[in-house]
């Protein structure tokens, strides 16, 4: 009897991970607005009864989402316990930032809509941006004291709520300069792009071997597709 508990848990665990999966599938390519739990079920070949088992309605498929989001971000922005900050955690900070964007792009691009009309988002976003803030000032206080930035703490606060404003609302500027005509779908290089702009915010505070190492990273880059964009936009 045990076994076959054991057996039913482990199934039932499949599938609410498979409608996460395909959820997060769905919404990123198509927004969210745009995706009934009825696509959902019937993408996964399985009845809307079988799918509300799990979830009773695509709020609490959301929900969960957002709580898996805030735990993968918030784990991976961890500062390392036994050793102090290197010039190589600022890339994988960076790489950490641009994964998770990419990954859960729906959330930042259907912000406002989510907010309004999602009460459990509506009190868990504020949350979140809240402990992202912080840690992003434990970092930076961190890179600060291993003598690759030079800042004040009024400095970290600053440039941690211009990088969260230029990350939020990304997706937003793109749509409304015309860059995207349709806001559901988000190519790769203008996430890029976004990571492009943070890197720019922090570069007048790196010192040492980061500074060698934002050269890099802004050469890697190349050249910005956005602003040559927008200057012929002006032009015509």
């Amino acid at each position: 009897m045990n076994g076959y508990f054991r057996m039913s848990q482990t199934k039932t665990l499949k599938t609410k991970e498979r409608i996460l999966q395909l959820s997060l599938q769905l919404f990123n390519e198509r927004g969210e607005r745009s995706v009934t739990t009825n696509h959902i079920a019937a993408e996964l070949n399985m009845s809307p009864g079988n799918l509300y088992y799990h979830f009773r309605n695509k709020s609490e498929i959301i929900k969960e989402l957002m709580e898996q989001y805030q735990k993968e971000t918030l784990d991976m922005l961890a500062l390392p316990d036994d050793r102090v900050l290197d010039v190589n955690d600022k890339i994988s900070y960076f790489q950490v930032l641009s994964n998770q964007l990419w990954a859960y792009r729906f959330l930042h691009r259907d912000v406002y809509h989510l907010v309004e009309n999602n009460e459990d988002f509506r009190k868990m976003y504020p949350r979140f941006a809240g402990q992202v803030m912080q840690q992003g000032q434990k970092i930076y206080q961190a890179f600060v004291d291993a003598g690759l930035m030079q800042m004040t703490p009024s400095e970290i606060e600053a440039l941690v709520i211009n990088l969260w404003i230029v990350l939020t609302n990304w997706t937003n500027f793109l749509y409304m300069s015309g860059h995207i005509s349709d806001s559901n779908h988000l190519e790769e290089k203008w996430v890029w792009q976004a990571l492009r702009q943070m890197v720019f915010l922090e570069g007048a505070y790196l010192r040492g071997e980061s500074r060698e190492t934002y050269e890099r990273l802004l050469e890697s880059f190349g050249p910005s597709e956005l602003f040559a964009s927008l200057s012929h936009m002006k032009n015509n």
